[in-house]
C-alpha cells in the first residue's frame, strides 16, 4: 500500500535516484528528527521530586540510537536532530543530546511541569497534569538541513513544529512519521495542555502525504481516526492494552509488554521511535509496532530518558537480526509499506517477551541503572 511521501519536485533526477538507491541498499538510512528538547519538572504532592531532560526529541533519539540498524563502523545511528533550546539548557553534556547538539536561540528552553497526585503515585498507571511553563522558539523550515533523508519524525511537544515546517519535512523525506501531539496540542492561559480537532488545524491537508500518524487513546478522538485512516495509517497507543493500527481497508491489534509504570513521560515518543526502528529493520508495520510497544514499556519503567541495559539491547538486536535475515530491504523504501502482520509476528512477540523479562531482572538487580534515567534530584 502506498504511503510514502512524494519526493520534492525540485530534486535533480540524479539526486532523487541516488536517495532511492541508498534507501534500498542497506541499513544505513539517514533520518531527520524534528522536535525540541525540554526541561521537565516532576511534582508530587505539591513538592518538586525531580528535574529531568525531556522533550520528544530526547526520547526518540535515545531509542533510535539503541535500536536502529547501523553499519559496524558507525558509533551512533545515522539521523539528524533539529531541536531548539535556550542558553539556559541544562543538559548540554547529557549523553543523548551531546551527540546531536540543539540549535541555540534567545528564548528560554521549553519547560514543562508534570503534576502527579499522591493517590495515583502507587497505581499501575499513574496519571499526571502537564503544564507548559515556558515555550522556546518554534522550528522554522529554514532550520532544517538542506538535503534529502530516507525518513523523518515530526515529534513536537509544545507547538514548535509549524505547519510549514512539517510540509518542508515531507518534501525532504521519503517517508514521514508524525506524533499527533505535534499537531493538536494547545495550551490554556495557565499553560495546561489541551487539544484541538485535527480537522480544524492547517495540518489536516498534509495527512495524505504522511506515512504514519501516531496518537494516544486520549488524543484519538481529536484526530478523528475514521477520517484520518483514509489518508494515512493511524496508530493508536493504548497503554497496557498495546496498540492498534488503522488504515483504509484494514486494522490490526498488537499485544503489549508488561511494565511497572514509574513515569509515563516519553512512552509515546519511545513507541514511535521503536516503531520506526522496526521499519528500518525490514519489519511490516504491524510487526514493527511490537518493537514500538517494547520500547514504550521500557520507557515508563524509569524516570526521565531511560537507560537501556547493554545485555537487553544485545538480545533485541539478535532477535531482529534473526527475524529479518531473509529481508533484503527495509520497509522505508520510498514507495510502499507492508501493513499487515507477517507469519513470524507471534514468534517475534514471544522473543521480545523474553527480552522484556531480561530487562526487568536487570532493573531489579541494579535499581540505580533502571529507575533514575537522566534525573537531577532536588
Amino acid at each position: 500500500m502506498p504511503f510514502a511521501a512524494e519526493p520534492d519536485d525540485a530534486l535533480e533526477e540524479g539526486e532523487n535516484q541516488q536517495l532511492l538507491l541508498a534507501t534500498k541498499g542497506g541499513p544505513a538510512l539517514e533520518g531527520l528528527v524534528v522536535g525540541s528538547y525540554c526541561h521537565d519538572v516532576l511534582i508530587r504532592g505539591g513538592r518538586v521530586v525531580g528535574e529531568t531532560l525531556g522533550g520528544a526529541a530526547a526520547f526518540v533519539s535515545n531509542v533510535l540510537d539503541a535500536a536502529s540498524p547501523r553499519e559496524e563502523e558507525q558509533e551512533v545511528a545515522p539521523f539528524v536532530v533539529v531541536s531548539k533550546v535556550g542558553h539556559d539548557f541544562a543538559y548540554a553534556s547529557a549523553p543523548a543530546p551531546a551527540r546531536r547538539p540543539p540549535l541555540r536561540c534567545a528564548s528560554p528552553t521549553t519547560s514543562f511541569h508534570a503534576q502527579f497526585s499522591e493517590a495515583a503515585a502507587s497505581a499501575h498507571a499513574p496519571d499526571r497534569e502537564l503544564r507548559r511553563v515556558r515555550p522556546c522558539d518554534p522550528i522554522y523550515p529554514a532550520d532544517l538541513p538542506d538535503r534529502r533523508f530516507a525518513y523523518g519524525l515530526a515529534v513536537g511537544v509544545a507547538g514548535e513544529v509549524l505547519p510549514e515546517t512539517l510540509e518542508r519535512m515531507i518534501r525532504l523525506c521519503r517517508a514521514v512519521l508524525v506524533d499527533a501531539q505535534a499537531l493538536i496540542r494547545a495550551f490554556d492561559g495557565d499553560g495546561a495542555v489541551c487539544h484541538v480537532s485535527l480537522e480544524d488545524t492547517p495540518y489536516a491537508r498534509l495527512l495524505p502525504r504522511v506515512a504514519f500518524l501516531k496518537a494516544s487513546s486520549e488524543e484519538a478522538p481529536y484526530v478523528g481516526v475514521e477520517t484520518a485512516r483514509r489518508r494515512c495509517c493511524v496508530i493508536v497507543t493504548e497503554g497496557r492494552d498495546g496498540c492498534r493500527l488503522c488504515w483504509d481497508g484494514g486494522e490490526a491489534r498488537v499485544a503489549p509488554f508488561p511494565a511497572v509504570q514509574v513515569d509515563p513521560t516519553g512512552a509515546g515518543d519511545s513507541f514511535l521511535a521503536g516503531f520506526a526502528a522496526g521499519l528500518l529493520w525490514g519489519l511490516s508495520a504491524t510487526d514493527a509496532a511490537l518493537l514500538g510497544n517494547f520500547f514504550g514499556a521500557a520507557a515508563v519503567s524509569q524516570v526521565g530518558v531511560p537507560t537501556f541495559h547493554p545485555k537487553m539491547l544485545q538480545a533485541v538486536k539478535e532477535i531482529l537480526e534473526d527475524k529479518t535475515t531473509k529481508r533484503t530491504s527495509p520497509c522505508i523504501n520510498g514507495t510502499t509499506f507492508t501493513l499487515e502482520r507477517s507469519n513470524m509476528h507471534d514468534e517475534l512477540h514471544t522473543a521480545l517477551q523474553e527480552a522484556s523479562r531480561l530487562m526487568s531482572e536487570q532493573q531489579q538487580a541494579d535499581p540505580a541503572n533502571g529507575n533514575d534515567g537522566d534525573i537531577c534530584s532536588t
